[in-house]
């Protein structure tokens, strides 16, 4: 199986291509649903798809940064995607509550401090473990 490929979401479809053989055929993707593996219709070769619904495209990025709320608390939580407008990321089960839809936080990334602006962010949406920002 090859790395993980990304698909844009059109009107619940994505038009896949097989990596390995190059046949091309239109998948059905049902809402929700953010990853999956596609079994190609001629060779049968699996890719590990990732899907973008957004209109924005957005960058994969993986990787534990710091995010500072507004009560000062530091969160380590696992980053998962940046975009032009915003970031999502993954919280542990134990630091969700910290998290409110309109509250700012900070960003701090220490392996790579070029890759976050240090302006303020606002929590927009939060799905699960799965919270989403945007510049502020």
């Amino acid at each position: 199986m090859s790395k993980t490929q990304t698909f844009r979401v059109v009107g619940g479809r994505i038009h896949f291509k097989c990596h390995a053989c190059q046949a091309k055929r239109m998948v059905t993707i049902p809402p929700g649903v953010r990853q999956r593996s596609i079994r190609c219709h001629k060779c049968g070769e699996s890719t590990r798809a990732s899907f973008n619904r957004r209109l924005v495209l957005r960058e994969q990025q993986r990787g534990k940064v710091l995010v500072s709320t507004t009560d000062c608390s530091n969160i380590e939580v696992d980053l998962y995607d940046i975009s032009l407008n915003g970031i999502g990321f993954d919280v542990s089960p134990r630091d969700i509550r910290k998290m409110t839809i309109g509250a700012q936080v900070q960003f701090r990334c220490t392996w790579n401090p070029r890759l976050l602006s240090q302006g303020r962010y606002i929590i927009r949406s939060i799905k699960g473990r799965r919270i989403g920002v945007e510049r502020g």
